[in-house]
């Protein structure tokens, strides 16, 4: 199960064109249940692979503290894979065969990641942990750099809900364009029952914060803001391999989803959605492009 725990070699590895700075679905407050059982919008879990043996590492729990929900995560004994850690990674991923899209946009400085937990090792030796990793991408070198970090190790026990503050720190002024989170219930040898409850995560001490790029190289959006609907031009390298365009609201969760082949010009229908912020996020190939769209 090793290769479940430490993720970040593939994460380095893979360019993800991200410009905001909120922590998808930070509240878990957004579930949706695809194949039957819940999944935290935002996150990727071990579930889809436990859930055919009808074992799940990360459930939904309520009520939250503050909200109606939050995100469980429970290290289970899984016959065949021995204990698979409860563990959440922020993004999209394969985490069987280290595939991973990770990371969401963030282009700001913060100097701590807040929020509420309850945890408890099954034993003394199992420690989990939270660990955040800001990063930008280098062309040049084909690969993410690291641009800050921080981890805490969860020792002893918090039995009841608690307010957590997990320092940050950075190698330098430059700006990243993208964060990962990762949160485990046990630490490289996992024993079950070993837990991590977590609720409302959020960034404090932002001190460097730049605006959106802009991306008209690749992808046109127009009108933007949009009422009715929204076009999406796209330039031929990446309509040519067949993306997979989504919008997501601020909360991390996916409101419409492109479900036919791609041409460069996609008329997406916006009538139906609520005012307010919405994130256009297309998926080529290793590719991930994010842009910000206001319904008014």
């Amino acid at each position: 199960m090793k290769k479940f725990i430490s993720l970040w070699a593939a994460i380095l590895c893979t360019p993800v064109f991200l410009f905001a700075q909120s922590i998808p679905n930070s509240g878990f407050e957004s579930w949706s249940n695809p194949n039957g059982y819940n999944v935290p919008e935002g996150w990727s879990t071990f579930n889809d692979i436990t859930s055919n043996l009808s074992i799940y590492t990360c459930t939904k729990g309520t009520p939250g503290s503050p909200g109606a929900s939050y995100i469980k995560l429970t290290s289970k004994s899984v016959p065949g894979l021995g204990v698979v850690s409860g563990l959440a990674v922020s993004g999209d991923a394969n985490l069987s065969g280290d595939q991973i899209i990770a990371g969401f946009p963030c282009n700001v400085q913060p100097t701590a990641l807040t929020g509420k937990w309850q945890y408890m090792g099954a034993t003394s030796s199992d420690i989990g942990f939270i660990s955040v990793v800001f990063t930008k991408w280098d062309a040049n070198m084909n690969m993410r750099d690291t641009i800050g970090e921080g981890m805490v190790n969860l020792n002893g026990m918090v039995m009841n809900w608690a307010n957590f503050n997990i320092p940050l720190s950075f190698e330098t002024t430059e700006l990243p364009d993208s964060c990962t989170i990762q949160m485990s219930s046990s630490g490289s040898n996992p024993v079950a029952d070993s837990y991590l409850y977590v609720d409302n995560l959020n960034f404090s001490g932002v001190i460097v914060g730049v605006e959106d790029l802009t991306l008209k190289d690749e992808v046109s959006l127009f009108p933007n803001p949009c009422t009715d609907a929204l076009t999406v031009a796209l330039e031929a390298s990446i309509s040519e391999s067949n993306p997979k365009i989504s919008i997501l609201d601020e909360a991390g969760k996916t409101v419409w989803i492109s479900n036919c082949p791609i041409s460069d010009k996609v008329i997406i229908p916006t009538k139906h959605l609520p005012s307010g912020v919405y994130f256009l996020r297309i998926i080529s190939d290793k590719k991930i492009i994010h842009s910000k769209i206001i319904k008014s």
